[in-house]
């Protein structure tokens, strides 16, 4: 039996469903950064096989699992370029996991050809290239469905030629995200940090990528702190020449040199993170 742990989000879930479809007898997780570690410890010694795709554990988790099982890590962050260095580790900074687990799988020789467009639009969408538009439309429907319908409907049918029901679905979620984007440039506090860096932050409850987009744009920013007090992340955006993953980093998280975050607990204090990030 294969244990496959991934990440939460769009690509995460995109990693779940080839890897489902390829690999039939595999329990997939869907975790946080901060998760991973812990579940680990309590569940690789039920399985022969671990796959780990677009989150990673601690090196000493990693080290201690790899001796014992066969563990396959596929990943794309900034911040776990040290993996690099172990057997059995796929990692480019160029590709999100999604992609790179389906050029493994078809490597392995599994036919997932099918899922070839759905895969590109997750990484049209993750690593922010944003060539295809309906890449937003496919993260906008995984958040409408929620993580266990959306995993489900592309497992049962994987072209991305949305249905009429999820096209109009669509529609009216565009219309609502445009009208939160705007409400939110009433809410963004600018500072600048001890770099002289121009930053927002404010609290924010959906569209991270979209939101710190437009923010941005919107106010000449280096970069933007989105906290979700509901959901408990902190989720950081910046422009293309500045890399916010090693404030991911310091804070227990990961993620990307334009988008990284990281967990909290209701103990987070905005006042004393400003601080450590040295505002002037």
């Amino acid at each position: 039996m294969i244990l496959h742990i991934t990440h939460n989000d769009l690509d995460g879930a995109g990693c779940g469903i080839i890897v489902k479809k390829a690999l039939h007898k595999t329990d997939t997780y869907y975790l946080n950064y901060d998760e991973v570690d812990e579940f680990l410890i309590k569940s690789y010694v039920n399985y022969d096989k671990i796959i780990i795709t677009d989150v990673v554990p601690s090196k000493d988790v990693f080290d201690l699992i790899r001796r014992e099982r066969d563990v396959l890590l596929i990943d794309h962050h900034k911040t776990t370029l040290h993996f690099r260095k172990y057997k059995g580790v796929i990692h480019s900074m160029e590709k999100c996991a999604t992609l790179l687990t389906y050029e493994w799988l078809i490597n392995e020789g599994y036919e997932i050809s099918n899922y070839e467009d759905f895969v590109k639009l997750v990484n049209d969408y993750d690593i922010w290239i944003l060539d295809d538009r309906r890449s937003l439309d496919l993260n906008m429907l995984f958040y409408l469905y929620g993580l266990e319908r959306f995993v489900d409907r592309f497992l049962k049918k994987p072209s991305v030629d949305f249905e009429d029901k999820e096209n109009f679905l669509l529609e009216i979620e565009k219309c609502r995200q445009k009208d939160y984007l705007i409400r939110a440039k009433d809410y963004i506090t600018i500072n600048k940090d001890k770099e002289g860096k121009k930053f927002g932050y404010l609290f924010a409850e959906m569209y991270n990528s979209e939101l710190g987009h437009f923010l941005i744009n919107e106010f000449s920013l280096d970069y933007v702190i989105i906290i979700n007090a509901q959901k408990k992340k902190i989720s950081l955006r910046s422009r293309k020449d500045i890399d916010v993953s090693n404030i991911a980093k310091k804070n227990g998280g990961g993620g990307h040199k334009n988008a990284a975050g990281f967990s909290t607990d209701f103990d987070f204090g905005i006042n004393q993170f400003l601080k450590d990030i040295g505002v002037t």
